[in-house]
């Protein structure tokens, strides 16, 4: 039976015990002898072996390293230290060259029981120079067979501290590694043909045990290879697999032509000319919606770009077929403002547009359904209230989704059900998310970029601070607000939380109030809790100049749109991911102006938060951004879709990395899909691996 080691129970392994199988199963995840072998090592260190070891002497700059010797102990003995409380076990280590001290102060019974004399072994350890002595402190014994095998280049294995706690050392991972390969080395079966691994590719087997126990950087590297190889090939047919599977929902509505409503807008109503890029994604999208086959399409932009204007070129291109749209935002401020903006321009050549959010009345509501479903609403602009299932359109074209990082994927779906052929899709963002960008990277997702700002526009200025530098941010802001500019200060919280000690917004409006007491009632407030009314008083406030500060949470994160604001002062920015601050930033820099970014935090951050502050004050490309984003994230569930980030299910490859590597899969993973080429063995071995890599 295929793999029939390779499935029987850890419980079975030697040298692990019941207890020790059950933490395995619950910390790691590891179930099978399978199992293990795919829990690759997250690095590796090279030890050389010293085989003099009277070299010691002459190289003291070995000392406070770590080495490998081998050779056998010859003399054991037990002496009492600290007033004769405590116990400390010496151990001899003898060659033909010299000997060394081995030291254990703790479990001396059990060390004591364990080693024997005149047993070729080898020895690991940080060499120390004691009263002129070398000695090596708990050190690390193995088998002189096995570590004379495979050298020394030794894994090194996640182990959490729970499994350490219970006695699960990396040397204990190695000796169950060594017993369930030297077990089950034989059942390890080859996936592809000899055709393509004489090209290549290293034989499976050979990869998995090189993986584990590498003889040389060379072997390493292959193995690493082959087996990089094998999960991207699996990758790329389960996408093209879940790709037939839903072939179904490939199919929608040609946009044959550009008819009178697009043309007349273009020519009487369109606010500013396009620039190239603009032009060309427009095209792209153009050429999409010409097919019988659904458009799937990211068109990226940074803010200000001019993402806006495209998706109204592209619905009017839907009503000239004689279809409607929707255009679906994350928050209700982002709709009202995308509402009256599209309203305003396309209400001249007779188009009927509708604002749909949770705060419009019951009444209006029925009204927006009724119109919907008749077809007297063209242009249909809401949250995700669009997708209720109270929601009906009378033949819905094309659906955009703006800010796309903000819904959920299974959220975005069920704009799919919205007709009897599912609509084109186009998704707008800033900064796409990693999920996005990953999908983008491996074909499944096709992408448009806009990388061209407006003449008048000058990147935005981003610049990192400790708090103790708050008086200079202040100083700034007052000189700005001198010359006519506008504010926004970001909090992350709206009161403080006993989970936290980050800045929140209702203690620093207060602190604010104070420091601009000149302002008078020209400071604006505005959070989640705020409800309608409250909010549209405050944006209209600030957008019609009156108010110079806006202190808001993150509520303006996206889409709101003030030329005159030049600075944007985010508190606590450590707290936030790449993508936010991104998005954050982007709340200014819409105008003329010279703008500025403040990132302000306190000085104990952690590496990661760090790295985002540089990664912010380095660039402003959205594109670039969600690649580093992608890096400290990962790519989230690309197969089975929700998950927005963390993980990826491949344990080896990697999205960026290994891109090259991608591209090189990929036309030979097609080549089997569609022409059914002969690279496997059998069928069962790819049901069986495609199943093993996509479980957990």
């Amino acid at each position: 039976m295929l793999h029939n080691i390779l499935e029987k129970s850890i419980e079975n392994l030697k040298g692990l015990s019941l207890k020790k199988a059950r933490l395995f199963k619950i910390e790691l995840n590891i179930h099978t002898y399978e199992d293990f072998l795919f829990f690759y090592p997250k690095k590796y260190v090279n030890y050389p072996i010293l085989e003099d070891i009277s070299e010691l002497k002459l190289k003291k700059k070995t000392y406070e390293s770590i080495i490998q010797i081998s050779g056998k102990i010859t003399k054991i003995e037990e002496v009492n230290y600290r007033n004769k409380k405590g116990k400390i076990l010496i151990a001899r280590l003898e060659n033909k060259t010299g000997f060394i001290e081995l030291l254990w102060f703790h479990k001396t019974n059990f060390f004591k029981r364990n080693i024997k004399k005149n047993v070729p072994i080898i020895v690991y350890g940080n060499i120390k120079y004691f009263q002129k002595k070398i000695q090596i402190i708990h050190p690390n014994i193995q088998k002189f067979q096995l570590l004379k095998k495979f050298l020394s280049i030794f894994p090194i294995y996640s182990i959490s501290k729970k499994l350490k706690k219970n006695g699960i050392s990396n040397f204990f991972m190695i000796n169950l590694l060594k017993n369930i390969i030297e077990e089950s080395k034989n059942n390890i079966e080859e996936f592809f043909f000899q055709d393509l691994m004489k090209k290549k590719l290293m034989h499976r087997r050979e990869a998995l045990i090189q993986i584990h126990f590498p003889q040389s950087l060379e072997k390493l590297f292959q193995a690493q290879y082959r087996l990089k190889f094998e999960e991207l090939f699996f990758f790329k047919l389960s996408l093209l697999s879940k790709k037939n599977r839903n072939k179904k929902f490939l199919y929608s509505y040609p946009f044959f032509k550009l008819g009178k409503n697009f043309y007349k807008f273009y020519k009487y109503c369109l606010p500013f000319s396009l620039t190239e890029e603009q032009k060309r994604a427009f095209k792209e999208i153009r050429n999409d919606l010409k097919k019988s086959i659904q458009m799937n399409r990211l068109l990226q932009g940074d803010v200000g770009c001019g993402k806006t204007i495209i998706a109204v070129l592209s619905m009017l291109t839907a009503l000239d077929n004689g279809y409607q749209s929707c255009l679906m935002v994350p928050t209700e401020v982002l709709a009202i403002q995308h509402y009256f903006s599209i309203q305003k321009m396309v209400s001249l050549i007779g188009i009927r547009t509708a604002l749909l959010t949770s705060s419009i009345s019951m009444k209006k509501r029925k009204c927006i359904y009724r119109d919907l479903l008749t077809g007297r609403i063209s242009i249909l602009i809401g949250t995700h209230t669009l997708i209720q299932e109270t929601v009906h359109f009378q033949n819905l074209g094309l659906a955009i989704i703006d800010e796309q990082q903000r819904f959920g994927v299974e959220q975005r779906a069920k704009i799919l059900e919205k007709n009897k052929k599912p609509p084109h899709i186009l998704i707008m963002t800033a900064t796409p998310i990693p999920r996005t960008l990953s999908m983008t990277l491996y074909h499944d997702l096709n992408i448009s970029i806009i990388k061209e700002l407006p003449l008048e526009r000058k990147p935005i200025k981003t610049i990192h601070f400790w708090n103790k530098k708050r008086p200079k941010v202040l100083e700034i802001i007052k000189n700005q607000i001198l010359k006519g500019r506008q504010i926004y200060i970001i909090y992350p919280t709206i009161e403080k939380s006993k989970k936290n000690e980050y800045q929140n917004l209702i203690n620093g409006y207060q602190i604010l109030k104070k420091e601009f007491q000149n302002l008078e009632n020209k400071i604006g407030i505005l959070h989640g809790r705020m409800n309608y009314q409250e909010k549209n008083i405050q944006m209209d406030r600030f957008l019609s100049g009156k108010n110079k500060i806006m202190v808001s949470t993150t509520v303006i994160e996206v889409g709101v749109d003030v030329p005159n604001a030049s600075v944007i002062l985010i508190e606590n920015a450590d707290c936030f991911g790449l993508s936010q601050l991104h998005q954050l930033r982007g709340r200014v820099g819409r105008g003329p102006y010279q703008s500025y970014c403040f990132l302000m935090t306190n000085e104990k951050i952690s590496i990661e938060s760090r790295f985002r502050m540089k990664v912010m004050c380095q660039t402003n490309d959205g594109l670039e951004i969600s690649k580093k984003d992608l890096k400290l994230r990962g790519s989230g569930d690309l197969i089975i879709g929700t998950k927005q980030s963390g993980k990826s299910c491949l344990r080896m490859a990697n999205l960026i990395k290994d891109y090259k590597l991608m591209k090189e899969v990929i036309p030979i993973a097609q080549n089997f899909f569609y022409k059914k080429s002969n690279f496997f063995l059998n069928h069962r071995v790819y049901k069986y691996y495609n199943k093993y890599l996509w479980k957990k």
